[in-house]
C-alpha cells in the first residue's frame, strides 16, 4: 500500500470526520515504517472481504449519538452502532460490590481499590497505556517528573515485561512517586474509571480505553502513540471536547512540563477544566441512554439479529 504524500500544513477533508492535518491521521497512513505492515495488511484483508460480499454489514463498538455521520458515510457498507460494549453493571451505576469482578480485584494489587476509597472525590490521575502499547523509558521518566510537579495522587498501571522485569524500578524518582501515588502492574480499568476519586485518565487513546472513559464520564489527557490512537485523540480534543492532547517536541518526546500543563487543565478549577468535565458528563449520559430499551444501540442490535434470522445477513 503506497503511503500518501501530504505537506505538514495541508488540511484534508474527509466525509464523516473533522478537518484533519497530517498529525491527526493513523500512523500507518503516512509513515512508511516496517512496524506498520501488520496494520496495513489487516486493513487490506478486511477491505477484500467486504468487497467480496453483496450487502456487507459491520457491527461497530460505538453509538449513534457519538458517530452518526461516520457510521453513515460509506454507501456500500452498512455499519451498525451497538456500543458502548461495556458490562451493563457499569452503565447502570451499580455499586461495585454488586459487580462480579469486585472480589478478585480487592484482593489483588495490594488493595488498590481500597486506596482509591481513601482519596478525595475527583482527585486521582489514572494512567494506563493499554495491553499492548509500550512507551520508552524516557517517556516514563517524563511522565513521572510531570506527576511530581503536579503533586496530585495517581494510580499508574505499568505492565511487567515479558521476561518479568518491572520498568518502574528504573525510574529515578520511584521513591518520591510512591509517596503520592500507587503503581500497579494490572487493574480492572472499568472499576477504576467508575470510582468517584478518579478525576482524569492519562491514556494512549486506544478505542476501548476511549469508550470506557467516555462512558464513565472521566475527562482525558490524550497521549496517543500510534495507529488509530492519533485520530482518536483528535476526536477527544476537538470533536467531543472531553480532553486535551499532549504535544510532543521535535524529537517526538512529550516533556514533563507538557504533562503537568495538560493534567492541570483537565483537573483544575479553571473554566476549561469545568467545560471538559461538563462535556464528559454529557457523553456519559448519552452512552448510557444508547443501550436502554428502544434506544439506538439496543434497537440496532435487535434489527441486525432479526435480519440474520430471516437470512438477510
Amino acid at each position: 500500500m503506497a503511503m500518501m504524500e501530504i505537506s505538514k500544513d495541508q488540511i484534508i477533508e474527509l466525509p464523516g470526520l473533522p478537518s484533519l492535518s497530517s498529525s491527526d491521521f493513523p500512523s500507518f497512513v503516512f509513515d512508511d515504517v516496517k512496524s506498520n505492515d501488520w496494520a496495513v495488511e489487516s486493513i487490506k484483508r478486511q477491505i477484500e472481504i467486504l468487497n467480496s460480499e453483496e450487502n456487507p454489514r459491520i457491527l461497530v463498538n460505538t453509538f449513534d449519538a457519538l458517530e452518526l455521520n461516520a457510521l453513515r458515510v460509506l454507501k456500500n457498507v452498512t455499519m451498525v452502532g451497538i456500543g458502548p460494549l461495556i458490562p451493563s453493571s457499569f452503565l447502570d451505576e451499580k455499586d461495585r460490590k454488586d459487580n462480579f469482578f469486585a472480589a478478585d480485584m480487592i484482593e489483588s494489587e495490594n488493595n488498590y481499590m481500597e486506596w482509591l476509597d481513601a482519596r478525595a472525590n475527583k482527585s486521582v490521575i489514572y494512567i494506563a497505556f493499554g495491553s499492548y502499547a509500550e512507551i520508552s523509558s524516557q517517556w516514563m521518566e517524563e511522565i513521572s517528573q510531570g506527576l511530581l510537579k503536579c503533586g496530585r495522587p495517581f494510580l499508574w498501571v505499568i505492565r511487567e515485561t515479558l521476561n518479568g522485569e518491572k520498568p518502574e524500578e528504573k525510574l529515578t524518582c520511584k521513591d518520591e512517586l510512591e509517596k503520592i501515588g500507587r503503581i500497579v502492574c494490572w487493574c480492572s480499568q472499568m472499576e477504576v474509571l467508575k470510582h468517584s476519586s478518579v478525576g482524569c485518565f492519562l491514556t494512549h487513546c486506544g478505542w476501548n480505553s476511549t469508550l470506557e472513559s467516555l462512558a464513565s464520564g472521566v475527562p482525558i489527557v490524550a497521549c496517543p502513540i500510534w495507529n488509530d490512537q492519533i485520530c482518536n485523540a483528535k476526536l477527544i480534543q476537538d470533536v467531543w471536547k472531553i480532553g486535551v492532547r499532549v504535544n510532543a517536541n521535535k524529537e517526538g518526546i512529550v516533556k514533563r512540563d507538557e504533562f503537568q500543563k495538560c493534567i492541570e487543565i483537565v483537573m483544575g478549577d479553571a473554566e476549561e477544566g469545568e467545560e471538559l468535565r461538563k462535556n464528559a458528563q454529557k457523553w456519559k449520559d448519552l452512552a448510557k441512554e444508547s443501550t436502554k430499551e428502544n434506544s439506538s444501540s439496543n434497537v440496532n442490535l435487535k434489527a441486525y439479529v432479526n435480519e440474520c434470522l430471516l437470512g438477510h445477513c
